[in-house]
């Protein structure tokens, strides 16, 4: 399967053709310039239709996964100091039909978003599993059943127990 970095050299391989055709006078030269262009967008078709289907098979759940570049990753990570490989948006109705319009900008900005999100989430569960314990120290081995029924919501609501 081509990655999108190969379907990107293949698309900047194709830029010195599509220059050549719009400078060039000769029809001969016209054809044979065209026949090699179409040649390379059937290529860029078959590997982005390749890709797509391997996309479409990891995210049968419901969920957008976008394998970020090589270059976004190293930004992604110099940014957050989290290495992310792969960008998971809930709601595939929602952001499947933006990916083709959406910029390589806007990608990375939503990697590192999510990356911030895990992290306070993370953040949240640690620090509700401190005031757990230091409920559970403070009142003792033999609660009032209010306040252990109180300390059993606390940990549904931010610990997910």
């Amino acid at each position: 399967m081509a990655s999108l970095e190969d379907i990107e050299r293949k698309q900047k391989a194709m830029q010195p053709l599509l220059e050549q055709i719009a400078q060039e006078t000769n029809a001969d030269r016209v054809q044979e310039l065209g026949k090699q262009i179409a040649e390379i967008a059937r290529e860029l078709g078959q590997m982005a239709a390749g890709l797509e289907k391997a996309y479409a098979q990891a995210a049968g759940s419901g969920e957008t996964r976008v394998v970020l570049t090589k270059d976004q990753r190293q930004r992604v990570a110099e940014a957050t100091g989290v290495a992310l490989d792969t960008l998971v948006l809930e709601g595939k109705d929602t952001w499947d039909p933006q990916m083709p319009k959406m910029s390589p900008a806007t990608i990375e900005r939503l990697a590192m978003a999510s990356v911030a999100t895990r992290k306070l989430e993370e953040e949240k569960r640690t620090a509700a599993r401190v005031i757990v314990k230091q409920l559970e120290a403070a009142v003792g081995d033999d609660p009032a059943p209010e306040t252990k029924a109180a300390i059993e919501q606390f940990k549904r609501d931010h610990l997910g127990d």
